[in-house]
């Protein structure tokens, strides 16, 4: 049974948590895309392009940090691995949420409520890409964005954005259910390092 589409889901689960001046600097109507390419000086950093305060940044940092230690305990109860986020979880994953599970895990997300399962688990996953993409490529910084779940990587060489959290909701979704995460990690890495 086919799962519903990633921009379904995030109008459902995610765009009710939008204040309304978040909602307007909103550049796209649902998902975002994987990765893009920013407009901006090459001088910038992303604490310098993000749209938050430094203590509003903080404060998302802190959510983050949050949610990928929300990761390392839930996430134990049903994949095996290490200690440290890595490629592994990220292939243990893929392999434990096949459409049947997601399809579990919607049913039991009542929308409503900001602590749904389908909501944490994305923003844990999303949390976990983030930190494996930051461990493989150091010179990538968190970009914070509110809600937390907008924010992503930041590559100030290149000016590129990389949407974990999207990428979170997209694999969750028939869109992306078939995607080897681990693969469009090592994909993005090439993108940050074209060959000349």
């Amino acid at each position: 049974m086919a799962l519903p589409d990633c921009d379904t889901l995030f109008s459902k689960y995610f765009l009710p948590w939008f204040g309304e001046q978040d909602r307007k600097r909103r550049v796209f109507q649902a998902t975002r895309p994987d990765i893009e390419q920013l407009e901006v000086p090459d001088d910038m950093t992303a604490s310098d392009v993000s749209p938050l305060t430094a203590e509003g940044q903080s404060d998302v940092a802190s959510r983050i940090a949050d949610m990928l230690e929300a990761a390392t305990v839930d996430w134990k109860e049903f994949l095996p691995m290490g200690d440290t986020p890595s490629t592994t979880w990220v292939a243990e994953f893929d392999r434990h949420f096949q459409r049947p599970r997601i399809q579990e895990v919607l049913k039991r997300s009542e929308a409503t409520r900001f602590d749904n399962d389908y909501l944490v688990l994305c923003c844990e996953l999303g949390a976990v890409l983030g930190t494996v993409l930051r461990a493989v490529e150091p010179q990538l910084c968190w970009l914070y964005d509110w809600p937390y779940w907008e924010s992503g990587l930041y590559c100030q060489k290149t000016r590129m954005r990389i949407n974990v959290f999207h990428w979170a909701i997209k694999k969750l979704s028939e869109y992306g259910v078939e995607d080897d995460l681990a693969a469009k990690i090592a994909a993005c890495q090439r993108v940050l390092h074209p060959e000349p």
